[in-house]
């Protein structure tokens, strides 16, 4: 069976050396990318929610962020819109295109999205984060430190002063905490990891 695999960009700007790509062709894994925008069809996605909103909308991109928030404040002004990380756009259009021809390895940068990935169930499809996955195959993991993330903060930044911007857990306290009545913003960017998914759990 042939196997398939995407790395997502966090893993693919630390990883993604000529050697790695040789390393995998050696295991047989043919590496695959998506062909449509997906990040202009989220985005699509979030300015009708906006539009629609009858209070402020929540960024649904981190899972991580969005499961934290309402287990510790469960704010009644935040509205969550039923979007789907792009990762999960990603993983469904590379499903779609592959049935059939044999099974796909999608690879995560936190173990947050690897979960929701898997929950997804998709058949022959199977998540993981990027340290699972090089453990798993015996890849040795040369990382390089990155300055800027593949995904930084900033995905609504068109709306200006009314998106706020909560790019870490210690932000996300903070906002919520001290925040007395509903924001007046009309949208939360959240990031549970410091200055981009670059910091998560799975790389």
């Amino acid at each position: 069976m042939r196997k398939f695999l995407w790395i997502n960009p966090v893993a693919s700007e630390m990883y993604g050396t000529p050697e790695l790509k040789e390393e995998l062709a050696k295991k047989g894994f043919e590496i695959v990318t998506c062909r449509q925008d997906h990040i202009a069809a989220v985005k699509k996605k979030y300015r009708l929610a906006i539009e629609t909103a009858h209070t402020c909308v929540a960024d649904m991109r981190c899972p991580m962020a969005v499961s934290y928030i309402k287990k510790t404040y469960a704010p009644d002004f935040l509205e969550y819109p039923d979007i789907e990380p792009i990762l999960m756009h990603c993983a469904r259009e590379l499903h779609e295109r592959l049935s059939g021809k044999g099974f796909l390895y999608i690879t995560t940068p936190c173990t947050a999205l690897r979960e929701l990935g898997n929950s997804i169930g998709l058949p022959k499809v199977r998540f993981y984060t990027w340290a699972e996955f090089a453990q798993l195959e015996g890849i040795p993991l040369r990382r390089k430190i990155l300055d800027i993330s593949p995904i930084p903060p900033g995905f609504f930044a068109e709306y200006g002063k009314q998106a706020g911007v909560l790019d870490s857990r210690e932000k996300i306290d903070l906002h919520f905490s001290s925040l007395p009545k509903p924001t007046e913003k009309k949208v939360l960017e959240l990031l549970y990891c410091p200055r981009g998914c670059h910091n998560g759990d799975g790389v």
